[in-house]
């Protein structure tokens, strides 16, 4: 970091918007970093959102820049307020150096929209890519309209949720609507957004939604485990505005929303990769005592890169097929014995041929599937939060169930949680030596689990998009069950997560670039 005694900065306020400007100065308050309300001498950071030198200096009515001062993008003021004080000037700091002929030039190397693949499963989609804050105003549109429900709504949401898609796989920063005109998924409207925001640094339209509190509501309560829009609507229309009033008032509702009340403030808190894997492990451990050769992948999107999420998803799996019967069971007892389930559901599978293709009409969700899971809450240690021994991990203490006793004997507890007379608030309220964790485990047979594997790796978009190209492209039905042949009425059956990609003819992605 820099040496903030040494550090001044002057925020230039053109293509800033008055209340976003407002904010950045409140945080440099906050957080001690020293502005100046006009350029002077001292000055030796300046934050712009202008694109080259050339336009900041022609406001600044500068020829060069004062010996020892920077012209950086917000970027650098952004970086600095996540880090508490000013930090290194890095590359991606800087403003580039030119003029707009120059600029010109450089967005024709860009390559034009035509270039662009249609679909996503389609295009490498990084974790980090180069346009954010464009990706987040239209991600915020789509938010909003999913939450309006509808058909109209849920259509204008997957509208705004295809143009972020085609945002994240470019190669290089927006800095020209022109770079994206005529690309499928970016209509009049996403370009209207994007032009705004390009003008002036943000769109009317999306700090309409940001600031409409009946959104601000929405977006606190469907957070909570269990709630959907229709309960969130209900909890406004009661005229509760905060999950306190909620937690204080809400008496109905089933397993999920009780303990997701309950325990609301540790399942906010995402789980980092560290727990994640401290997880992982343990379940290996005890996975492969009670089933040598099972597999055990965690998916989702730390699968994708992630360092943090809002749960866990572990995909099991036996190369023999069948031997994954009542397996899930039996791990759910070791588990309960070892005292680490606090609430939960097992479902039994609903797999039928039918399943292949019934899934592949486009549906708000349309990742449901049928395999045998479970889905919960886990106490994790909170020594999880770090990285553990083996012993530590692999303690045998806790209740074990027998390892000879036949799987098919064994059924999930009907308990949904052992929690004595206690509720779940006053469980909550408890001194404890853990912290609750969003869990889903999930069983799948060996010759459905490449397709599985995908589909619980994501993204939702990547997932929506490669079965709707399977149809259009192929007439096949993609599930995360398989890929069905609707004209010659066969499955396909793949080798590897490859082999799933290559009976499309997609190029293959790593997890990595599937971040649509």
């Amino acid at each position: 970091m820099a040496d903030t005694e040494e550090v001044v900065v002057y925020i230039m306020p053109q293509k800033i918007q008055k209340q976003r400007l407002k904010h950045m100065k409140m945080a440099a308050l906050k957080h001690h970093i020293m502005l100046a309300e006009e350029l002077k001498e001292n000055v030796t950071h300046i934050v712009t959102e202008y694109e080259t030198s050339d336009q900041a200096m022609k406001v600044l009515k500068l020829s060069e820049l004062p010996q020892n001062t920077h012209l950086l993008k917000v970027n650098w003021f952004t970086d600095s307020i996540k880090a508490r004080a000013p930090v290194q000037i890095q590359e991606q700091h800087r403003i580039p150096v030119g003029d707009s002929v120059q600029r010109s030039q450089q967005r024709s190397e860009s390559p034009p929209p035509n270039h662009i693949p249609e679909f996503s499963c389609q295009r490498s989609t990084p974790l980090k890519h180069y346009n954010q804050k464009f990706c987040e105003a239209l991600e915020l549109l789509q938010d909003y309209a999913e939450m309006r429900e509808g058909d109209d709504n849920y259509m204008r949401a997957l509208a705004w949720r295809r143009a972020s898609c085609v945002l994240k796989s470019l190669k290089f920063t927006l800095t020209n609507i022109n770079q994206v005109k005529g690309a499928k998924d970016i209509g009049k409207h996403v370009e209207k957004v994007l032009q705004s925001i390009l003008d002036h640094g943000t769109s009317d339209e999306v700090e309409k939604v940001r600031n409409d509190p009946w959104y601000q509501k929405m977006k606190i309560f469907t957070k909570v485990f269990g709630a959907g829009t229709k309960t969130a609507q209900e909890w406004i229309e009661n005229g509760w505005s905060t999950i306190k009033e909620v937690q204080q008032e809400y008496t109905k509702g089933d397993w999920r929303l009780r303990f997701g009340l309950a325990f609301h403030d540790e399942l906010m808190e995402l789980v980092t990769r560290q727990e994640a894997d401290n997880f992982t492990e343990f379940i290996k451990h005890e996975s492969a005592r009670l089933l040598p050769e099972v597999s055990v992948e965690l998916c989702g999107g730390f699968r994708r890169g992630k360092s943090k999420g809002h749960d866990i998803d572990l995909l099991f799996t036996h190369p023999l097929k069948g031997k994954e019967h009542g397996f899930l069971p039996h791990l759910l007892s070791v588990l309960e014995g070892r005292k680490l389930i606090l609430c939960g559901k097992w479902n039994k599978s609903t797999f039928t041929e039918e399943a292949m293709y019934s899934d592949s009409k486009r549906t708000k969700n349309n990742q449901l599937d049928h395999f045998e899971k479970w889905i919960g809450i886990i106490k994790f240690p909170r020594t999880w939060k770090r990285s553990v021994s083996q012993e530590e991990l692999f303690s045998d203490e806790g209740e074990n169930i027998p390892l000879n006793e036949s799987f098919e004997d064994l059924e999930p507890a009907k308990k949904k949680a052992k929690t004595g007379d206690l509720s779940p608030q006053e469980i909550a309220a408890q001194p404890r030596s853990w912290i609750a964790r969003r869990v889903d485990l999930i069983i799948a047979p060996y010759d459905q689990y490449f397709y599985s594997l995908v589909g619980w790796t994501g993204s939702k978009q990547f997932n929506r998009d490669i079965r709707t190209y399977a149809k259009r492209t192929h007439n096949y039905a993609m599930t995360s069950h398989g890929l069905y042949d609707l004209t010659k009425r066969t499955s396909l059956p793949a080798k590897s997560e490859k082999g799933v990609f290559d009976l499309l003819g997609v190029p293959y992605f790593p997890p990595q670039e599937r971040n649509c």
